[in-house]
Formats: structure tokens, sequence, C-alpha cells
């Protein structure tokens, strides 16, 4: 009777770890396939300016993985809107700004065709702060831009996110970024006044 309930132990034991080690095996595939992908992620978020603003959008990467292309998302900055443009001249600030959690690098394009030779990545400086709870993030700032009131204009911009394949390793599986891209708005006053 004692031998019968060993064995049956036994058995059961073998079967929990041929179970356990069946669901490592298909996660490591799994986790093989998904870093393999080519999806590109394009959203078409517009960003309308029309007074003194402040607007953010988010991005969660956490179906990201290593690729020898860039991730894209597209988006635009307009001072028209239903047929309603900007009342006064605005100027807006453009900052991205990410999570350090994953070795990722960035270009921002606007107004041009990131593939040309000529398009010039408007990224103009980068630096690292650390917020009140010690998390670290990367900020992306950009020149300032103008609209002139009375007159409608959209800047289109594309973001190209860059997570090299050489990172295609254990280490950053499940790790996720996020990235907040933030306008701050506000009204040109004339000088001359």
């Amino acid at each position: 009777m004692k031998n019968r309930r060993v064995r049956l132990y036994l058995k059961l034991i073998i079967i929990v770890l041929c179970f356990l080690i069946v669901i490592r095996i298909f996660s490591i595939t799994l986790s093989k396939y998904e870093s393999e992908s080519n999806s590109n992620a394009n959203i078409d978020i517009a960003f309308f300016l029309l007074k003194e603003d402040y607007q953010s959008m988010s991005l969660n990467l956490g179906k990201i993985f290593p690729r020898e292309e860039p991730y894209i998302y597209t988006f635009e900055i307009t001072n028209e809107e239903e047929g309603k443009i900007a009342e006064v001249d605005l100027e807006y600030n453009l900052n991205i700004r990410t999570t350090t959690n994953l070795p990722l690098s960035f270009k921002l394009y606007m107004n041009e065709d990131y593939r040309l030779d000529t398009s010039k990545n408007i990224i103009i400086n980068s630096i690292e702060q650390k917020d009140e709870y010690g998390t670290y993030f990367k900020i992306l700032q950009t020149e300032k831009q103008e609209f002139v009131h009375s007159t409608a204009k959209s800047n289109i911009y594309t973001l190209l996110i860059y997570f090299p394949k050489e990172y295609n390793t254990e280490d950053y599986q499940d790790i996720i970024d996020f990235i907040e891209i933030t306008i701050d708005a506000k009204q040109v006053l004339d000088e001359s006044t």
C-alpha cells in the first residue's frame, strides 16, 4: 500500500514537472516569435491649438521588440478644427518624455519624409531628469513653433523609435516603456505695444 502511494506521488510530481517544462518551452517559443514581428504602429492623433492650452498624449510601448526597422508614430498639430481657426498668434513647445526602461533612441521629423537623406531630425536637446520618486525620465525637446492667427496651418510629425536588435535578450522581455508627448501652447504677445 505504501509503495503504491509513493508511486502515485512520484507520477504526480513527474506530470507537474512535465507540464511546467511544456509551459516554459511554449513561452520561449512565443517570445521568439513575437520578437521577430514586423508590425508598424501608426496613430493618427491631432492636437488642436485654438487658444492657450496644454495637451498631452501617451504611448504605452508594451508590445515593442528589438528589430532592425524603427517603430513609426505619426501625429499632427494644427490651429484649425472643424473650420474654426485660431484668432490669435500662438507658439508651442513640443516635448517628448519617456521612461528609461528600455535602451531606445528617437528621431522626430516635421513635415518631411523621414526616408529622404535631406530630412532633418528636429530634436535639439535630450536631457535626463529624476522625479521625486527616483524614476529617471528622458526629455526630448524641439524648437518652438508658431502659428499665425486666421491662417490655417498644420505640422505633421513622424516619431521614429529605434530598439536595436542587439537587445533581443531575456533581460528586456516583458519590460514596457512609456512615452508622453506634450504640447504647451501660449499666445504670442505683440512686443511693440
